[in-house]
């Protein structure tokens, strides 16, 4: 990341500086939390005051699927997921104490077993020899189910939408593939792998709740994500999971 202003995030020496909000003190609290708990993957809390938060780099490549081959490899989707459930374990040893003591960006679901990322997206991660070796970006951190966590992670890194152009992912065959690599490396039961494609959507459908009310309350983010047309392509992707939910569900569970 480079230097900037505004509300995006900027490199300064060794750390990592964003805007604080109020979801700052949770997110501190928890990255402490993963630290003091043997969970070396994500980055230390650096401390904030009235205007700035920081945190320390993770050094490693960063990336979305489309411009980072080796984010796309098989080593990396597998151990993004192996990578989530250690965070996932870890986290579920605080989440509920952390949970009732602070503030979160989205809404908190039920039952509260571990403090989701909110955002474990490949964007979000850091690569270290076509491995993933961290975590990164927890704004959108909030206690939940690990399912609930786990659906948002998987849309992303199958990916699950109909609109993919990446060589390699834009088959239906190809992402039911990837999404099978990715929950057998988490190593999701059998019982909930028929229920993941449902909170697939319900994640989706609660992520477009959260951008409208945002939209709607001025901030500028995602009023910009709105007109950029963000929510048609969550819509499209919703209606392309449902129309092939059979088809998916049976390449999870066969």
């Amino acid at each position: 990341m480079q230097s900037t202003t505004g509300s995006e995030p900027f490199r300064q020496d060794d750390l990592i500086v964003r805007p604080v909000a109020t979801r700052t003190p949770g997110v501190h609290a928890l990255l402490a939390a993963l630290h003091r708990y043997g969970f070396d993957a994500a980055p230390h809390p650096a401390g904030y005051d009235e205007v700035w938060e920081r945190v320390t780099y993770l050094p490693g490549d960063t990336g979305d699927l489309d411009g980072h081959a080796a984010m796309r490899g098989e080593m990396a989707l597998r151990s993004a997921a192996s990578l989530l459930r250690r965070y996932h374990d870890c986290s579920a040893l605080f989440a509920k104490s952390l949970a009732a003591s602070y503030a979160w960006q989205l809404p908190a679901r039920s039952p509260c077993e571990v403090i989701c990322h909110g955002d474990f997206a490949p964007y979000n991660v850091v690569l270290n020899d076509g491995e993933v070796s961290g975590i990164i970006d927890f704004e959108a951190a909030h206690p939940g189910p690990r399912i609930w966590d786990l659906a948002y992670a998987v849309y992303r890194w199958a990916p699950l939408s109909s609109g993919v152009a990446i060589k390699g992912m834009d088959t239906l065959a190809a992402q039911v593939g990837r999404t099978r690599i990715f929950i057998d490396a988490y190593g999701l039961s059998v019982n909930e792998r028929s229920t993941l494609l449902d909170v697939v959507v319900e994640r989706l459908e609660a992520l477009l709740v959260f951008m409208e009310r945002e939209a709607a309350r001025g901030i500028e983010r995602y009023r910009r994500n709105l007109q950029e047309g963000h929510d048609r392509i969550y819509k499209e992707d919703i209606a392309y999971i449902r129309k092939c939910s059979t088809e998916i569900v049976a390449g999870l569970t066969g």
